[in-house]
């Protein structure tokens, strides 16, 4: 049986202290032997959540803050060495018209959905062409990137962002044999997305059933490690071959014209 082994191996997870698609890419590396560097805002939090992971530290810090960023690069190369791989995870999102959008809710947004990406993928880029040594990227970001509604132009709009720089960096690090990749996920079934959800249905798990039957080709909840072995999959050496793409891990909802029912075969 294939098995993907990144034991002897560092991984730095942006916003992995939740328990949505962090905690699947963390899972997901440590089942397969790596050691992660937990980064989060929330220092409790992520010092909480490393205690759950053999071999796993907490990094806190912001991503959207330079400052921040350089302590954060500056702590694991006193205290980690070379890392093998960034999963920029850290994002948060904005449910609101774009014409009724705040200047701060933009610029919050953007932050830390883009030029957080930006300035940890930069950071971990140079400290690694410091060290002559190679390492790999992995960018979260959605399926709203591809297929998006109402009230989701300005997180579309961070993610379609997310998944230029992506291709755009994987060009320019392949000189230096830096892989750049990107996941996508669709509705993860998570206590994160649940727990949103509230704020536009007051049934969400009659809402999540009928996105799961009506709107997926697969129809079964999308798991938070479906994403994080997508993840593990783009950093290991099974995908050497492999930069500048967009994995999406939606159990088929962006390959969809219609909703399930809208055609029925007649026998």
């Amino acid at each position: 049986m294939l098995q993907i082994d990144l034991s002897d191996k560092k991984y730095l997870v942006t916003g992995g202290a939740g328990t949505g698609i962090g905690a699947g890419v963390c899972e997901a590396i440590a089942a397969c032997g790596g050691q992660l560097l937990i980064n989060d805002i929330d220092a409790e939090k992520v010092e909480t959540v490393a205690n759950n992971y053999p071999n796993a530290f907490s990094i806190p810090g912001d991503v959207s803050d330079q400052n921040e960023v350089n302590r954060i690069f500056s702590v694991i190369e006193k205290e980690h060495g070379t890392i093998h791989g960034l999963v920029n995870n850290a994002g948060i999102g904005l449910r609101k018209k774009a014409h009724l959008a705040s200047e701060s809710e933009f610029d919050h947004l953007y932050n830390i959905d883009i030029k957080g990406v930006w300035m940890m993928a930069k950071a971990f880029v140079n400290q690694l062409a410091g060290k002559d040594a190679i390492g790999h990227i992995v960018n979260i970001s959605s399926v709203h990137a591809h297929e998006t509604l109402s009230k989701y132009a300005i997180y579309a709009s961070a993610k379609a962002a997310v998944e230029g720089l992506t291709l755009g960096m994987s060009i320019e690090l392949g000189e230096l044999g830096i892989r750049c990749n990107a996941v996508a996920p669709g509705y993860v079934d998570s206590k994160h997305n649940r727990d949103s959800a509230v704020s536009w249905t007051d049934n969400p798990e009659s809402f999540f059933d009928e996105q799961k039957n009506e709107y997926q080709s697969l129809r079964h909840s999308i798991a938070a490690r479906d994403c994080g072995n997508a993840v593990v999959f783009l950093l290991s050496d099974l995908s050497r071959s492999i930069t500048g793409q967009t994995i999406i891990v939606d159990a088929g909802l962006t390959n969809r014209l219609h909703a399930n029912s809208f055609i029925q075969d007649k026998k």
